[in-house]
This record gives structure tokens, sequence and C-alpha cells, in this order.
């Protein structure tokens, strides 16, 4: 691979001076010095980053699990209860996508004012 580039002047002056130590041309230096410094890289680091940010993700997600069907049926019976209350002429279908729709509506506007990105399922409605 061919790879053009301009460096600034210290790092022209760095590699020009490992070329005259090592007695080799500003290319072959520079090569050795990129491997060297990949040699160097700690990648036990990069992997416990990513492992912390995996471990958080599975938090969450299990998080979700538990509180989310737990959310969805007090949604239902409220719904339940609010059409069995004969104060209305709704049906709990009707209450429970009220609900939703409201619950949505509320949560794309928390991410919104958060700066995130909606999901494309709210991008759709």
């Amino acid at each position: 691979m061919t790879l053009t580039t301009t460096l600034s002047e210290e790092l022209n002056a760095i590699v020009e001076a490992h070329a005259e130590r090592s007695g080799s041309t500003p290319t072959s230096a520079l090569d050795d010095l990129i491997r060297r410094g990949a040699a160097q890289v700690d990648w036990r680091e990069i992997r416990e980053g990513i492992e912390d940010i995996r471990s958080t993700a599975i938090d969450t997600f299990a998080a979700l699990d538990a509180i989310g069907p737990y959310s969805l049926a007090t949604l239902q019976l409220l719904a339940h209860w609010a059409a069995r209350s004969e104060a209305s002429k709704f049906d709990e279908l009707a209450y429970s996508q009220e609900a939703l729709a409201v619950a949505g509506a509320s949560w794309d506007a928390t991410l919104t004012a958060s700066g995130i990105p909606l999901p494309p399922r709210a991008q759709e409605a």
C-alpha cells in the first residue's frame, strides 16, 4: 500500500533523526516508527474498555427486561379499571392505545431534549 502524507516539522525531524540513527531512508524510518508505535499500543486497556461497554449494555437490557413487562402490565391494568368503571365509554384497547401513544410522545420528547436521535420506529410514525 502506498500512502502519501505531510508531516509537521516536528514529526519530520523525528523521522529524519531515526533514519540517520538507523542508517535507513526516511520512508523506512517512518515504517519502523509506525510498527514500533503499533506494538506499544495497550490492547489490554482497549479490550477492557470494550468489555465495560458490553457489560453496561447487558445490564441495561436486563433492567429493561425486568421493568418493561411490569410497566406494560400496569398500563393494561389501568386501562382495564378505567373501562370497567363505567365512567367512560372507551374500551380497554382504546385506553391502552392512548396510554402507549402519550408515553411514546413523552419519551420521544425526552430523547429529543437530550439530543439523542429518535429510533427508526419513532421517525416512521
